[in-house]
């Protein structure tokens, strides 16, 4: 045991070193984020020994989250319908009001691609699921404005995104990443009707080329979720990893 003492010293300094290493953010850092508003999926459904074609639209826009739906089938009549969207637990909910059914559909990401479901289950006639591909050429993306301001106590107050709200946080070390948790302020919250506030997390790292500027490697949206009991639980609904990690300057 006593060999091991004289190692304390030199163990205690590579600590400190690298605890002085990591630089706390201060101040404000500006940049932008791009998130799609037009996504189009296509993908096709062996149906009756014949196959079908899906075509599926998603919009976001400012008066809300918009959805279109195309069947065709060469033994059935095409059918187009209009609905709406929203985010639920790790999937996209696709709905319609037209009285036809299935009236719910479910969009899920596996890998590349996103399997198409509904309730009762939707497959190909050989039980495989049904799935589709973002059509990159026809979707579209926006960029947002996005600012981070850290203050003392590591309090940090978010500005932009898709709906250019101002959020309220906290920020923490994880590893080398900065890992910021922030939710709506209380006046945004007023606007929602008391409705479920999600919380995100954006998770940062300094540029190691330009050490005073800060890189978002990823961002996470948590929404809370009640069970058919009524009990509140926190589930995972969406994750945005950027292969190419948006830059956020420092002011």
């Amino acid at each position: 045991m006593k060999k091991n003492l004289h190692l304390l010293p030199l163990i205690l300094g590579f600590l400190l070193i690298s605890s002085c290493g990591k630089n706390n953010p201060t101040g404000t850092f500006t940049g932008s984020v791009k998130d799609w508003v037009h996504e189009v999926f296509e993908g096709s459904i062996i149906s009756n020994g014949k196959e079908g074609k899906i075509s599926l639209v998603l919009r976001q826009t400012p008066d809300g989250l918009f959805s279109r739906m195309k069947f065709e089938h060469p033994k059935i009549n095409t059918v187009e319908r209009e609905g709406t969207w929203d985010i639920g637990d790790g999937e996209r909910i696709i709905s319609f009001s037209d009285n036809k059914e299935p009236s719910e559909y479910f969009l899920i990401k596996r890998g590349a691609r996103f399997a198409f479901q509904t309730k009762q289950g939707l497959t190909n006639d050989d039980g495989s699921p049904v799935l589709l591909m973002r059509n990159q050429g026809l979707s579209r993306k926006a960029s947002y404005p996005l600012k981070f301001s850290f203050m003392s106590d590591r309090k940090v107050i978010v500005k932009g995104g898709g709906e250019n709200a101002r959020m309220d946080g906290q920020w923490e070390w994880s590893g080398s990443k900065v890992v910021v948790s922030a939710k709506l302020s209380m006046d945004e919250k007023a606007l929602l009707d008391e409705q479920e506030v999600e919380t995100y997390k954006y998770f940062l790292e300094w540029d190691s080329e330009a050490s005073e500027d800060l890189l978002l490697e990823k961002m996470v949206i948590l929404r809370p979720f009640r069970t058919k009991s009524g009990v509140k639980r926190q589930s995972w609904m969406s994750s945005l990893i950027f292969s190419e990690k948006p830059r956020l300057v420092s002011k």
